[in-house]
This record gives structure tokens, sequence and C-alpha cells, in this order.
């Protein structure tokens, strides 16, 4: 496997052009919370403008926008809840699944974007779970961000921390998509190659993280990466942010937030 470290970073990350205004830098829509889980919507959302994101909407219910607004003003939200309603073109990559629970109204908006959407779509939580009967519908433009868990329902039996490696790459052969297998040395597989990353530790191992993770992966996509570039720039900002953190705190008292905090001070991506 290749190493995601400081080197790989410095060969593949673009800079920032300095005449570049907000629709340069992307529109990202977030599709997470439900009701009693609003903050998976808000970290998401947060985390992608604090990795470099132009523009941020939300597809929230009612009872989230008002701490949505609260911690960060910048977001626009829309409370529409068929997507079929919404003008997909406008947006430069799409997150569904943090915290979206299981209703027959979030699959039947799952299911559309599987087989409409031709942008970069990230899918994590509730959404691969609801993914995990449907393989078919993979495609090359989806980013899969499973837990080991998840991956377990994903691929249909135990998942083996050991061998991995060689369940990632069997994935990845029979269901074309770059995946993001997360975890301690979180992997990145694709059909051109299998990478481990080099940041990150164990205070991260706590409730939001990965939505987290979904919101910044998204917002490089949105920034013209390409997916593998994104999961790969994603997981090593994501890591390095909460490396940052624990120079400061303790690691038992990280929280998801702090990572969205220390993202800015990474500076990889300016």
């Amino acid at each position: 496997m290749k190493k995601i470290d400081q080197i790989w970073i410095n060969e593949h990350v673009h800079h920032r052009p300095l005449e570049g205004h907000k629709k340069t830098f992307g529109h990202i829509l977030v599709i997470a919370g439900s009701v009693g889980k609003s903050g998976a919507a808000i970290l998401c959302a947060r985390a992608a403008l604090h990795a470099g994101c132009g523009m941020v909407t939300v597809m929230i219910p009612q009872e989230a926008i008002a701490p949505l607004l609260a911690q960060s003003p910048e977001l626009m939200y829309t409370t529409q809840s068929d997507l079929k309603l919404l003008d997909l073109t406008q947006f430069d990559a799409i997150a569904i699944g943090p915290g979206v629970g299981f209703s027959d109204l979030i699959k039947k908006n799952l299911f559309y974007l599987l087989n409409e959407y031709k942008g970069p779509l990230v899918i994590d939580a509730d959404g691969l779970s609801i993914l995990a009967d449907h393989l078919e519908l993979i495609k090359p433009n989806f980013i899969l961000t499973p837990h080991p868990g998840e991956f377990e329902r994903l691929q249909g039996f135990k998942y083996e921390a050991d061998k991995r490696e060689t369940q990632a790459n069997d994935f990845i052969e029979n269901n074309p998509c770059v995946l993001v297998l997360k975890g301690a040395n979180t992997i990145v597989a694709s059909e051109k190659d299998i990478m481990f990353n080099t940041t990150g530790n164990d205070g991260m191992a706590t409730a939001g993280t990965g939505d987290v993770l979904t919101g910044v992966i998204t917002a490089l996509c949105a920034q013209h990466y390409d997916l593998r570039i994104a999961a790969s720039i994603g997981v090593y900002l994501h890591g390095l942010a909460g490396d940052l953190a624990i120079q400061d705190m303790s690691k038992a008292s990280l929280v998801a937030s702090d990572i969205i905090k220390y993202l800015g001070k990474t500076r990889i991506i300016d």
C-alpha cells in the first residue's frame, strides 16, 4: 500500500487561485440530520465550509434551522424534503447519510441520487446501510465512507481487521467507486490503488468525527479534485486537524467540533 503522507499531499494539492470567487471553490448540498439528530448535519456542513468550499446548502428538518444558523450563519439551508423538487445541477458535489435515518422519504431521495446525479456523491452512515441492499446501483462517481460495522454490512460478511486491505480491494473490484474504510490508518481504495493514511489518533474515536470527514471530502470534490485525490487529501487533513487538536487538549476530551476548529490550522489546502 502507498502512504498518504506529507510528501504525497504536497504532490497532489492544487493551491487556491488568488483570483478565485465563491463559485470557484464549489457549491455542495449536504443531506443530513433528522429529528433528534440535527447535530450530524451541522457538523458535516460546518466541516465543508472550513475545508474551503465556497457555498454549502443543507437539507435539514425545521428543528435544525436555529442551531444551524447559530453555529454557522454562512450556511444556506432548505427544508424542502423531496429532492426531485430541487435543481441538483447547481451543486458541484453532494453528501448524503449522516443522521438521516431510514424513512421512506430518505430512501426515495437516496435512490433518486443514485440513479440521477452525475456529480461526486459522498455516501456515509445511514445512507450506506440503505445502499447495502442495492450494491448494483454503485457507480464510479460515488465515494463510500464506512466504518468497519458499515463495511461489514456492505460486503455482506464479517469484517476482519487483519484482512482489511484484501477485503477493501475485493470490494472495489466488484463495486467501482472510491472506498474510504475508516479506522486507525484509514484506507482509501480505488481501481487505481490502495492507500493508507498516516495522520489521526485515538482521541478521534468519538461521535460525529465521521460526519466531519464526510463534509471535508465533499468540499474537496467540489473544488475539482479527482474523487480518489479528494478522499485521500480529506482523510489526511481530517487526521492532521485531530493531531493538532491534541497538542492543546487531552485525547479523552477531544470532540468532533474540535476537529473543525483545527482544520484552519492545517494550512494544507490554501
